[in-house]
């Protein structure tokens, strides 16, 4: 077989999301014996992301992309134009555009909103809830859709922007039992978060997964005992072999603490080199394999592909709740 051309994409800069993405998935490849080549463009600007791959057209076989939402979808429209196969950490649909070529492994928002949910309920037991999210699209569908499933499970639920001055008001008033904090930036999540913990040091405070990384809780400091997050992994509880050689591989990496962004980053590059080499190569019989149905084990939860979900979750939801306890993150019950 030739040697696969395989390229990591990712914007310039140090956001901790493609940053972690980036090692997730070089480690991936190190782990399969895959050489990977890097490219950086300028974040935010699709035509430089367009004329930073347009010196490969034709010579690509794979790329992954550590990539947002409108950049992915641009990789997508050139996984198509250059006929390479494409992975990606978006869960949004908008993202592949019925492209054969791109397959995009987010976690579905309604799904994640439904199974915390879920676990917030029968888990940790709380039924007065308070969400304070900011003002972007996909941070308020997720707080809108959280309610949603809070309201229909019987649950009473309240949701502020973070914007609004008066938000610490309206929680000294309505009294949560738990507040989740729907944000993913960790600049605009620690002052609030840090806020929380000044108006009521003992209420349980949910975060979202992309928070749940080594320095915003080394940001928050002591006050992050007992925070509740999102997670995808199972933190030490017994564990499926993908998820603990992923986690394997990190910690010989000096990553103590997986994010869901490496978990990504590591998934879209097994899926992707392991489609490629047991394809010899061959795009077209990559995809035949990739949409046949088979249940496909990874690091972050299994998925299954066919040609009109190239998404993969639909039935395999790996969201569970963590707890961060004298300095380890555990699950949650």
């Amino acid at each position: 077989m030739p040697q696969l051309r395989i390229l990591l994409v990712r914007p310039s800069g140090e956001d901790p999301s493609p940053v972690d993405q980036s090692l997730g998935a070089t480690l991936a490849a190190r782990r399969r014996s895959v050489e990977i080549e890097r490219k950086t463009f300028r974040r935010g600007d699709l035509d430089d992301l367009a004329s930073t791959l347009a010196p490969d057209a034709g010579r690509i076989d794979g790329v992954v992309g550590a990539t947002g939402v409108p950049e992915s979808t641009r990789l997508g429209e050139l996984s198509e134009e250059f006929n390479f196969l494409c992975f990606v950490a978006n869960n949004n649909p908008a993202v592949r555009q019925n492209r054969r070529t791109v397959f995009h492994i987010g976690v579905p928002t309604r799904m994640t909103a439904a199974s915390v949910a879920d676990q917030l309920l029968r888990v940790a037991g709380v039924r007065r809830v308070f969400l304070l999210h900011d003002e972007t699209e996909f941070q308020k569908r997720v707080a809108d859709n959280t309610a949603s499933f809070l309201a229909a499970a019987g649950a009473v639920v309240c949701a502020v922007s973070a914007a609004r001055p008066d938000w610490p008001d309206e929680i000294g008033s309505w009294r949560p039992e738990l507040t989740y904090l729907v944000l993913s930036d960790e600049t605009r999540a620690l002052p609030l978060a840090q806020k929380l913990r000044q108006i009521s040091p003992r209420m349980p405070l949910l975060l979202g997964r992309s928070l749940l990384r080594p320095s915003f809780i080394e940001r928050v400091g002591g006050s992050a005992e007992g925070f509740y997050f999102v997670d995808m992994f199972r933190r030490g509880a017994p564990r499926s072999a993908e998820e603990a050689e992923f986690v394997d591989a990190l910690g010989a990496g000096a990553v103590p603490l997986p994010t869901a962004n490496h978990g990504f980053g590591w998934d879209a590059m097994m899926l992707l080199a392991d489609a490629l080499a047991g394809a010899e190569g061959k795009l077209a019989h990559a995809l035949d394999d990739l949409e046949s149905g088979a249940e496909i084990a990874g690091a972050t939860g299994r998925f299954r592909f066919d040609d009109a979900d190239h998404n993969g979750r639909q039935v395999f939801d790996p969201t569970v709740l963590s707890v961060l306890r004298s300095g380890r993150v555990i699950p949650l019950g």
